[in-house]
């Protein structure tokens, strides 16, 4: 096995791929900046050149020896313009403009707009946002498929540019869309670790998602789903999407057109809060170093953003245009690893809400146990031996200061626990009986990871406990 140090940060780092590091050797740079999850955006590029990543993924993982999980992001129901001349159509303040749903490309002075349902889904007074919000009118009345709508922030509009219809309901039937079914099988086949699910709006999303996934791969257990939450809906069913998710992304780039910049920033630590009191890995993503997609420096903006996202113990913070389209995807891994770095190094500490593991579960008192026994006999660490990775993220929660280690004979659940806050994997394969592998671990983190022969180590293990039990999920 090849030697590696214990990774220095707690929070991880999501790091989307695509034009500018689908080459190995990119990738591999960023491995070495920080990166822990490489995520894919299935609203880009073709099945073979996904496919080709996901291969490439794997391919630098173990060259590096280094578990990097991949995650498969869904396009979901994206609402776009249709197809308008090549220098866009003027938008003028104060204007009467006409939206023509169910069309794909302009005709005359109407804008179409390929959705068959949006006209039936609006309402006078009703807001539609264009071009990631630049843009936006104020429906006046609705006739057939048409929308006839004022102009109250003007610009020129392109082709293809998103569309927020904020307060529209019943806009869709299901979450999923047809493509987005195929593209759940291709990354299925090939073991994605985490889906995550555009615009969700209710629990309901995540459960048809799930019992899909099941359907298509009966004999093993799926991928983790990510819940994206997106929209108005999702804030208000945020706590049982949180419940039947396995982890969330706070997305806020839809999130802040959808509902409000200004309340964003709360709204963001109240989710991020949540996640944590529940055990749920939470991401924060969207602009986090926006400006490196161009500048090989962020912002004094953009810097605090980041280590505000790590004060609140956020799980995973995520790049996107950053590093699959901007100019600097090495650098801008590594600026966010170093600005992670030095605020968790920092006496401050963001607020973290109470716990009480009393009418807890089995599974979660065992992990309040675990951490109170570790400080209180000064552990150099805590090894958490475990199947699913349940036991882990129970006791991840906390988030305590001390290194927490998961080791399993599942190489998916290995890859899956790079989401999870200071948590370090290990894969240890080929023991049965839990004894055994952790006597396998303790020797790895001597071995490989400067833990000191001797040193007080609290070891968790819920291996061959029955389902319901504590390593139940």
């Amino acid at each position: 096995m090849k030697q590696q140090e214990a990774a220095p940060n707690l929070a991880k780092i999501i790091a989307t791929v695509g034009p500018a590091s689908a080459a190995q050797s990119v990738m591999r740079e960023m491995v070495r900046a920080g990166m822990d999850v490489a995520r894919i955006n299935f609203s880009h590029g073709t099945a073979d050149s996904n496919l080709e990543l996901i291969r490439a993924i794997r391919k630098v993982a173990q060259d590096e020896g280094k578990p990097l999980a991949v995650m498969q992001d869904l396009q979901g129901h994206k609402l776009r313009v249709g197809l308008l001349p090549p220098e866009g159509v003027m938008l003028r303040e104060e204007s009467l403009v006409t939206l023509f749903g169910g069309a794909e490309q302009a005709e005359g002075d109407l804008i179409p707009v390929p959705s068959t349902r949006l006209a039936a889904s609006l309402k006078r007074g009703d807001r539609l946002l264009l071009s990631d919000g630049q843009l936006e009118l104020e429906v006046l009345k609705v006739e057939g498929r048409r929308i006839i709508a004022r102009v109250l922030l003007g610009g020129v509009l392109k082709s293809q540019k998103g569309l927020a219809a904020p307060s529209a309901e019943n806009l869709y039937e299901e979450a999923l869309t047809d493509k987005d079914k195929e593209d759940l099988v291709l990354g299925l086949e090939h073991n994605v670790d985490f889906v995550a699910q555009s615009y969700v709006r209710t629990a309901d999303d995540i459960d048809r998602l799930r019992t899909l996934m099941r359907e298509l791969v009966p004999d093993t257990e799926p991928p983790g789903i990510i819940a994206k939450i997106e929209n108005h809906a999702a804030l208000t069913n945020f706590d049982e999407i949180m419940a039947a998710a396995d982890g969330v992304m706070i997305a806020r780039g839809d999130l802040g057109i959808e509902t409000s910049v200004s309340a964003l920033p709360v709204t963001q630590k109240e989710l991020i809060a949540k996640c944590v009191v529940a055990g749920k890995p939470v991401v924060v993503a969207t602009q986090l170093l926006g400006s490196m997609v161009s500048q090989p420096r962020p912002t004094r903006a953009e810097a605090s953003d980041v280590a505000n996202a790590v004060l609140d113990h956020a799980d995973a913070l995520m790049l996107s245009d950053e590093t699959a389209a901007g100019r600097f995807p090495t650098r801008s891994v590594a600026q966010m690893a170093e600005i992670i770095g030095r605020t968790e190094a920092a006496p401050i500490k963001g607020l973290m809400p109470g716990f009480d593991s009393r009418g807890e579960s089995v599974s979660q008192a065992v992990a309040a146990a675990a951490v109170q026994l570790a400080r209180h006999v000064e552990a150099a660490a805590i090894l958490v031996v475990t199947k699913s990775g349940y036991s882990a993220r129970s006791l991840v929660r906390f988030r305590w200061e001390v290194p927490t280690f998961a080791a399993s004979g599942d190489p998916r659940v290995v890859r899956q626990l790079t989401l999870s806050w200071g948590v370090t994997p290990l894969l240890v394969e080929g023991y049965e009986q839990p004894v055994d592998m952790s006597r396998a671990a303790l020797e790895l983190l001597c071995s490989h990871y400067g833990v000191d022969r001797g040193a007080r180590i609290v070891v968790v293990s819920g291996l061959n406990r029955p389902r319901g039990g504590y390593d139940s999920m």
